[in-house]
């Protein structure tokens, strides 16, 4: 019967614990530069995985033409569109056109694996389309704009 009172006791006083520790934990403000560091580390450590996975030898090879593949392509489109116009925004540069809502078509969370018909990701694709395009003219067009050199502007931004 001690026995069963002694560890009802721990029990009850380790549930206690992370209670008090959150209290404290709340009870300290916040530290912008620990926040930013943390951040940050998470930056790096995103960096090391693709660093670590990019030539990885048992990769499976993507069929690039497969719906499965074009729609994860896409989503992963609109994410690079929206992280680059948050760091563009961060930094006070084309703020008109960098600023705004994140765009987030509604199958941006779709599952992995979603393998939509090639006329939805045709769909897909020009919405994509008409936002990267907006994005990429506003950035490049003052890109040309600040060009001196006019051989040099005729290659700001040529894509073929």
């Amino acid at each position: 019967m001690k026995l069963r009172a002694f560890v009802l006791a721990l029990a009850l006083a380790a549930c206690g614990q992370p209670a008090e520790q959150a209290k404290t934990q709340q009870s300290e403000a916040p530290d912008p530069f620990t926040m930013s560091i943390e951040v940050g580390r998470y930056g790096v450590m995103l960096s090391q995985i693709q660093s670590l996975t990019r030539e990885t030898p048992d990769a499976v090879e993507q069929d690039v033409t497969a719906p499965a593949d074009l729609a994860r392509r896409l989503r992963e489109t609109v994410w690079e569109y929206n992280l680059a116009r948050s760091g563009l925004c961060a930094r006070g540069l084309y703020t008109q056109v960098s600023c705004g809502p994140t765009f987030q078509p509604v199958w941006i969370g779709e599952p992995v694996d979603s393998a939509p018909s090639l006329e939805e990701l045709q769909t897909r694709s020009t919405a994509v389309g008409e936002e990267v395009m907006g994005f990429w003219n506003t950035v490049c067009e003052a890109a040309r704009a600040a060009e001196t050199d006019e051989e040099a502007r005729a290659y700001v931004c040529a894509i073929e």
